[in-house]
């Protein structure tokens, strides 16, 4: 199969606002009738079924890199076709973690996941329990209030300023700079280097603080950087490249799980008998019911890739210098994949995720992500027995790389 077969008698700019507009739609086409599709304005083969998005996440061995963002910029594509692959990231000075290649992007996740790993975040489970209790415990007085900024958003951004070592005070700041900076402005695109520059006077205060008391280890999430070496130099890595290593950490945390954990609980709302099933047994049933909420509810539309190889997927034979994107969101409502993709169904078998990516690339905050997601429906569904939301009040962010409610506003009707 080639480029100039591929859906000759059909275009579409995935990147225009009134695409954006009806991406469900859209995306259902594509599964249907245009599964890997061709755009040579942006020389972006884009895959959209559940299956073939999970292979393209699997290769590694250096073949399909980041090397140009995991989120590029409409603009950037049109500007950029490649004749070859292009040159692999700086390591001097070390490029931010995603476009990195192996062996030096393991190594930097390494050098600061240990806080992430699984026993560490289990470590986390009263200390974020806690954090909501007492965060509904100034809310639910109000009767009204937002719970995907107000309650699942502050207290995951309180929990990124502790691993981070910033005061609680920098926390809903911190947060509505990370999302203005990813709400989608029809005809303007989100940058992800916007991130990292935006982000950098948060980061290096703490990294510096740091330093200046020796990087004993006691903060795992940055001494762990601060101490690696570069090798065979032994070089070590400066503020500015430390920084680059942690900017997905801090987005990630704060950016994707409130919007999950709000319309997770929204969507139980919606079917009353899913809720009582639910709260027939929260302990047992609830994380059950998060797996849904990750499936059905995440934010995260697409990632991209480019070729350092010629290969072949799904068919279609891709040149080295050209990018994939892989349509998460789609994938994840795809019915070869899922029954009646598009229902919530809190108990459905998921076999396989991709909310959280998959391979090289998979979310390095998965675990603290569904740990935060299951202690705040927990905290919520067993402190408010009837609620509702005026959702005609509520805002979401209907944009190409995130989407999600911004504003869910929740009445206790208790």
């Amino acid at each position: 199969m080639s480029t100039e077969t591929l859906s000759p008698d059909f275009q579409i700019d995935l990147f225009a606002p009134e695409v954006v507009a009806d991406l469900e739609s859209v995306y259902r086409i594509l599964r249907d009738e245009h599964p890997v599709y061709y755009d040579r304005a942006y020389d972006t083969f884009f895959f959209s079924r559940f299956e073939e998005v999970w292979e393209v996440l699997r290769i590694g061995d250096n073949i399909l890199l980041a090397t140009e963002s995991n989120l590029p910029t409409p603009d950037y594509l049109r500007a950029n076709h490649n004749k070859e692959a292009p040159p692999l990231a700086s390591l001097n000075p070390m490029a931010p973690g995603p476009s990195l290649h192996s062996p030096w992007y393991e190594e930097m996740r390494a050098a600061h996941l240990a806080p992430l790993r699984p026993k560490s975040v289990a470590a986390l489970r009263d200390f974020i329990r806690q954090l909501a209790s007492e965060r509904l415990g100034k809310l639910l007085p109000q009767r009204k209030f937002n719970l995907t900024m107000d309650y699942a958003g502050v207290v995951g951004v309180t929990v990124i300023c502790s691993l981070f070592g910033l005061p609680p005070s920098r926390a809903e700041q911190i947060m509505q700079k990370v999302n203005e900076l990813a709400r989608y402005k029809p005809g303007q695109s989100v940058d992800l280097g916007a991130f990292f520059t935006a982000l950098t006077d948060d980061i290096i205060p703490a990294i510096q603080l740091r330093r200046a008391g020796g990087a004993d280890g006691s903060n795992q999430l940055i001494d762990g950087l601060i101490n690696y070496r570069v090798e065979p130099e032994g070089r070590a890595l400066s503020d500015e490249e430390i920084c680059n290593q942690l900017v997905c950490a801090m987005v990630g945390g704060i950016e994707s799980m409130p919007k999950v954990t709000a319309q997770g609980i929204m969507e139980l709302w919606r079917r009353p008998e899913q809720l009582a099933a639910v709260r027939a047994d929260l302990d047992r049933n609830l994380p059950i019911a998060v797996q849904e909420m990750i499936r059905f509810c995440a934010p995260a539309q697409y990632t991209f890739r480019t070729a350092h190889q010629d290969l072949e997927i799904a068919g279609q034979k891709i040149r080295a210098g050209q990018r994939v994107a892989c349509l998460l969101h789609s994938a994840s409502r795809d019915e070869r994949e899922f029954d009646q993709p598009d229902e919530f169904v809190w108990d459905r078998p998921i076999p396989r995720v991709l909310s959280f990516g998959l391979g090289q690339h998979h979310c390095i905050g998965k675990h603290l992500a569904t740990l935060e997601i299951t202690l705040l429906a927990h905290e919520f569904l067993s402190r408010v027995e009837h609620f509702e939301f005026a959702l005609e009040e509520g805002a979401r962010n209907r944009g190409v790389m995130q989407r999600g409610w911004l504003n869910l506003p929740v009445l206790v009707l208790d």
